[in-house]
Order: C-alpha cells, then sequence, then structure tokens
C-alpha cells in the first residue's frame, strides 16, 4: 500500500526499454527499476523489494515475516521464483530455437513448481501472514496462470500442488492482488 509514495509507469511512457530515458534508469535495459529520489535507477526485483520494506518499515502491513526462519523461508521462496523460474519463463513466449528446448525449460518451470510446493507453508507462502514472498509470487503466477494452460495445454498449474492453488485461491480474493490480475 504504496500508492501514495510510488508512481507506477509503464516503460513506454519514458520511450522504452531501450530509450535513452530509461537507460539512463536501468542500463540493464529491463524492468522493473524504481526511479529514487535523487533521480537515480533502482533496478532489480528483489532489490526494489528491499529497499521498499526497509523504507517504509513502519507501514502496515510491514510483509517481513515474524522469526528469522520463517524471514529465511520467505527469502528462498523469492530466490527459487528469481533464479529458477523467471530466468527461463521466456521459454513462454520468446521465440526459440527448437522445440526441445523449450519444452525442456517448461519442464523446469513445472519442477520448480512442485519445490515452491514444497517450501509454502501456508496458507500464505511463509504461514498465517502475507508476506513479500507472496508479493514476489503473485506476478509471475498470474502470468503462468494464463499461458501455461492456453498455450502448453497443462490442465491446471495446481494438479499435485495444493499448498499452491489453496495460496492461489487465497491472493485472489486480496484486493490489491486483484489490481495486479485485472
Amino acid at each position: 500500500q504504496l500508492q501514495d509514495v510510488i508512481d507506477i509507469k509503464s516503460p513506454v511512457e519514458l520511450g522504452g526499454l531501450n530509450s535513452d530515458a530509461y537507460l539512463a534508469l536501468n542500463p540493464l535495459a529491463k524492468m522493473p527499476v524504481l526511479q529514487l529520489e535523487d533521480g537515480s535507477g533502482l533496478p532489480e526485483s528483489q532489490v526494489i523489494e528491499s529497499y521498499l520494506l526497509d523504507k517504509y518499515v513502519d507501514r502496515a502491513p510491514s510483509l517481513v515475516p515474524a522469526t528469522p526462519e520463517l524471514r529465511a523461508r520467505a527469502s528462498l521462496i523469492v530466490r527459487i521464483l528469481d533464479v529458477y523460474i523467471n530466468s527461463i519463463q521466456g521459454c513462454m513466449y520468446k521465440p526459440m530455437d527448437s522445440k526441445s528446448e523449450r519444452a525442456a525449460q517448461i519442464g523446469q518451470i513445472a519442477k520448480q513448481l512442485d519445490v515452491l510446493e514444497g517450501y509454502v507453508v501456508g496458507p500464505y507462502a511463509t504461514g498465517d501472514d502475507v508476506s513479500y514472498a507472496d508479493t514476489a509470487l503473485v506476478p509471475t503466477f498470474v502470468f503462468m496462470h494464463f499461458i501455461l494452460p492456453k498455450f502448453f495445454g497443462w490442465p491446471s498449474l495446481w494438479e499435485e500442488r495444493p499448498k499452491l492453488e489453496k495460496w492461489w485461491g487465497l491472493m485472489n480474493e486480496d484486493p490489491e492482488v486483484k489490481q495486479v490480475i485485472r
């Protein structure tokens, strides 16, 4: 709930990912980037997330799990998402050299969803309270929930993943998440 202090803009408003204005904020030419008060850019989701959690620590809900063990679990979930899913999610929509390469990467996404199923505590990612792990997962899951069944014939993301299915249902009831999904 930082809408009153953060103005969200599409890279298109700056001329696109490869425009001089965007590259001045993020020379990696990737999304996202947070423009800080001094005008500099702060790229990378996990870095932005850590910065915002620290800067707005007094805002509720805190999104920081209550114990070191749950904070470690949240960090692990986010790490799995970033390193093992987001790094290959392009296989769902980018041209690839071979069908077998695409199939292998889609298979890796399935495997990593199974890994996440093992780490999600429930009902939220780290237990009874929403955390930064949940906020990190939602955008990618919105994307996968649409693309994998529609274009890759998955009957569901949730097959044999009951904790993730329950989590997804809960997240879909959250007012802020509804803004992301629409």
